[in-house]
């Protein structure tokens, strides 16, 4: 995998996402919101989520990081994603999906590719005063 943080085997049940990625120059992956987000071209592409042990919610499967602006043309060629009931400039596709693989595995080449409707870029750090 790439600089961020390692994957321990058979942490997430959906990594093998990740495989179709790792290869590029600048992948990397890092914990987030007891998910495992996905960071290709400068941009965050994916969250991998899974129930948590906690509770605080129960999705399994995979948050496609996008905006507003660019939903419409991905639901065009992906219409089994759905804008995510908490995060919703985010789709979502449930990992229980009848597609959900080769949907996902379309995606991870689209990315790979640096296609311009997937990603968000982080906010912008704040220079530190000296």
């Amino acid at each position: 995998m790439g600089w961020g943080q390692p994957l321990r085997p058979g942490t997430f049940e959906n990594a093998w996402i990740l495989e179709l990625l790792d290869h590029c120059p600048g992948f990397y992956t890092k914990r987030m919101f007891g998910g495992l987000a996905t960071y290709l071209h400068d941009r965050q592409m994916l969250l991998l989520v899974e129930p948590t042990r906690t509770g605080r919610w129960k999705w399994h499967g995979v948050l496609i990081c996008t905006d507003h602006e660019r939903q419409r043309a991905i639901l065009e060629e992906f219409p089994q994603l759905a804008p995510h009931d908490v995060l919703k400039k985010w789709l979502y596709l449930d990992s229980r999906h009848e597609e959900f693989e080769p949907v996902m595995e379309s995606i991870a080449r689209a990315i790979a590719r640096n296609d311009p409707r997937f990603g968000i870029y982080g906010r912008p750090t704040k220079p530190h005063s000296t």
